[in-house]
């Protein structure tokens, strides 16, 4: 543990038990609202750097999350959900309006990063709809798209930018970026340490206070979780809980710890549904913002390669967050909505991070988003999953998704997957059949020129629909020739890169 003894989170007092199937009898129920049928409420829970191998609905027995495996358990998990940026920041901009997020030329993580005023973040939506909204922890959507009170939150509790200690903050702003103050709306809290408090557990409170105080209207909840981002920080007495983990690395133990933090408050937010007759009737998203961060653990080296992790997995896929490999932008993803979808479901094909924003849209018959001022609205590149998952509509929900962070980017169509990454390389273009190669061992590019050379062309064909990058000398390869005719020929680039 670092740190000073932590106090124990009241929102767990309030609790009093995970949430994993269990009697609530001896807690307080209250009557559900009467409106739900035609007003359900929404919550979308995002963590940071939790990667494939991070929960153990996926069949991981080295971490332990029991709360997070029964939301899957109640709902539908989806082994192929994707991300649309292997960073925090420009992922979250994917997530908070649907769309690509280069579309607005964000690529990678600048504070001049921005969704632009008229495109409608999902809280405003809400809003209008008349709901009461609120966002509770990590923001890092760029200076100039405005604060959380700003663009939809009627509440915010959190802090602004990327990072953060846990059991530290500042009492203003002008410190370091890490020591940021915490805001209560536009408010600044008193410093972290004052109360003894923990990131996690401050979050989770202000969650469990949120829909406490609003269970009785319509009510939207963004629950922006750091946790398990770095830095390696742990109350007294998780590690302790998880004595019976099996473990190939000490440090495992630590992150699975840090872990359970987040999956207690997972657990708090459910019961607390429960304790108001709402869980049925509340439609859930949980979701990882990217994967397994490279840069790991107490001992050196701190980046690790693969089949090196000591904390954080990416399970059996190749990559880390940063890349446009698996372990980078394939994420835990569940919606739990006991209404509509049946317990215990899992759906295979692949979806994404675009589509939770259309998907919470179409419940309240909305299917095109309108902006926010007189500029016009970027559509949806995501899509309402449900008639997919409630066999209402035949196929899959894509069959093309695309990605560009920096220099690296890939599209993965259909079963192929084409792939370029500069940090964990090689930088030269990849090809992978994503049904019988998922871990990206096998590079096809040169067996199966042809397909190679049509995803190419079919990535650039889409990339040359997007703005510059504004912020950035990057991305230097990208092809802006496209639209002229330029082609890159696939054997040739790999040629000369190797």
């Amino acid at each position: 543990m670092q740190g000073k003894k932590k106090r124990t989170s009241l929102a767990f007092a309030i609790a009093g038990l995970i949430y994993s199937g269990h009697s609530l009898a001896g807690q307080q129920v209250e009557p559900p609202r009467d409106n739900l049928d035609s007003q359900p409420n929404v919550i979308v829970i995002y963590t940071d750097d939790q990667g494939w191998g991070d929960v153990g609905y996926h069949g991981f027995d080295d971490i332990h999350t029991p709360n997070i495996d029964a939301l899957a358990a109640g709902g539908v998990y989806f082994p192929q959900a994707y991300v649309s940026a292997s960073v925090c920041g420009p992922s979250r901009a994917g997530l908070l309006t649907g769309v690509y997020q280069q579309r607005f030329g964000v690529y990678g993580n600048f504070a001049q990063n921005h969704v632009p005023r008229s495109q409608p973040l999902m809280m405003e939506m809400m809003q209008d709809l008349g709901y009461t909204t609120g966002v509770i922890g990590k923001w890092h959507m760029g200076e100039p798209t405005g604060r959380p009170n700003e663009r939809g939150a009627d509440f915010f509790y959190g802090f602004h930018g990327g990072s953060h200690n846990y059991m530290l903050s500042d009492a203003e702003e002008g410190g370091k970026p890490w020591l940021s103050p915490l805001y209560r709306n536009t408010e600044t809290e008193p410093p972290i340490q004052e109360s003894n408090g923990y990131l996690t557990e401050l979050f989770t409170d202000e969650a469990v206070t949120f829909i406490e105080n609003n269970a009785d209207k319509p009510f939207f909840l963004h629950v922006a979780h750091f946790a398990v981002h770095h830095p390696w920080q742990v109350p007294d007495g998780y590690i302790e809980r998880l004595d019976h983990l099996d473990v190939h690395h000490e440090e495992r133990r630590f992150f699975a710890a840090q872990t359970l933090v987040l999956d207690d408050g997972i657990g708090a937010i459910m019961d607390t549904l429960k304790s108001h007759q709402l869980e049925k009737d509340t439609l859930v998203f949980f979701m990882s913002d990217n994967g397994t961060p490279s840069g790991q653990g107490f001992e050196e080296p701190r980046k690790k390669k693969r089949g090196e992790t000591t904390m954080s997995s990416p399970g059996p896929f190749n990559g880390f967050k940063g890349d446009t490999y698996e372990g980078g932008i394939r994420v835990p993803f569940i919606i739990h909505y006991p209404a509509q979808i049946k317990a215990g479901m899992k759906y295979e094909p692949m979806v994404s991070a675009l589509d939770i924003f259309p998907t919470i849209a179409a419940r309240f018959g909305i299917n095109k988003i309108e902006a926010t001022t007189d500029a016009e609205a970027i559509p949806f590149d995501g899509v309402d999953l449900f008639p997919y998952l409630l066999g209402e509509k035949d196929g899959e929900p894509h069959q093309t998704l695309y990605w560009r962070r920096d220099n690296d980017y890939a599209i993965r169509d259909g079963h192929w997957k084409l792939a370029v990454n500069d940090d964990n390389g090689p930088r030269t273009i990849r090809l992978f059949d994503m049904e019988n190669d998922p871990g990206e061992w096998h590079d096809l590019a040169n067996d199966k020129p042809d397909i190679a050379q049509a995803l190419k062309d079919k990535f650039d064909a889409w990339e040359a629909t997007l703005p510059i990058n504004k912020l950035s000398e990057k991305p230097t390869n990208r092809n802006i020739g496209f639209i002229g005719g330029k082609r890159i020929n696939v054997k040739e680039f790999n040629q000369q890169m190797k």
